[in-house]
């Protein structure tokens, strides 16, 4: 690919948009080195300053790793690096937090439902043996946390479909911190028994019942976040408001082992 001289006012802006497009040609891919600072100033006629900056922006981006006394590396951007300009925004605003909670629980349910059309006997095993070690954890557990990310990453995989894993990955890179706060309040053994439903639910291969499960386990975690977020606020709380009885009942309804 030949770099294009960048003539507009926002150059920085523009060098990154031709650094993603060099890496959109296959020119450059994961793991390869990019030229020298001088060079790719030269390739896009513009300063070192102003390429500096472009390089920085696509390292915070993911799609960059600068290595100290080595040079910067393609790379392809993972969860962490995508939900990274986020972060600040969810740990510091819990609406933005039950808003991104909100948001999974309209996600969600689709995907178990998919797990449960989609079932293969190794994503079967995946999600039997997921449960399991959940169910063997103490309720203080630290384990309980990542188990729980696993749980729902082998859901997401058993649905078959890349995008929503990938998406999925970052949603849940964002909730790291809701996690931490909801799931020891909730009490792990009310989430394993939640996942338990849906377990059931999807090994049946029932759709239906495998998105309500998981539709009322992220009601449950929703409601739950947003006691803790209450609990820990100064000045007198408003009563707890517990999840809907029918929301309940439908757990009830998701078939027996």
């Amino acid at each position: 690919m030949t770099g294009k001289p960048v003539k507009h006012m926002k150059i920085a802006d523009q060098v990154t948009d031709e650094l993603q497009e060099w890496f959109r040609s296959g020119e450059l891919t994961p793991g390869m080195r990019l030229p020298p600072e001088r060079e790719l100033a030269a390739r896009f006629g513009v300063s070192r300053t102003s390429l500096r900056d472009a390089l920085q922006r696509l390292e915070l981006l993911g799609y960059l790793d600068a290595r100290q006394g080595d040079g910067t590396y393609v790379r392809v951007p993972g969860a962490e690096a995508v939900s990274q300009p986020f972060r600040n925004l969810v740990s510091t605003l819990p609406q933005n937090a039950a808003d991104l909670l909100e948001f999974r629980t309209l996600l969600e349910p689709e995907v178990a439902a998919l797990a449960a059309a989609h079932l293969t006997p190794e994503s079967r095993q995946e999600l039997t043996r997921s449960l399991e070690r959940q169910q063997a954890l103490t309720d203080q557990s630290p384990r309980l946390i990542r188990e729980d990310a696993l749980f729902h990453d082998a859901l997401a995989r058993a649905a078959g479909n890349t995008v929503v894993l990938r998406v999925l990955e970052t949603l849940r890179d964002l909730l790291h911190d809701v996690r931490t706060i909801s799931l020891p309040a909730a009490g792990s053994g009310r989430t394993v028994s939640e996942h338990a439903h849906i377990v059931r639910a999807v090994l049946a291969q029932d759709q239906n019942a495998a998105r309500q499960a998981m539709r009322a386990h992220l009601q449950d975690v929703a409601e739950t976040y947003r006691v803790a977020i209450r609990s820990l606020q100064p000045g007198p709380h408003p009563p707890e408001q517990r999840q809907p009885e029918h929301d309940r009942a439908r757990l009830e309804s998701v078939p027996p082992d």
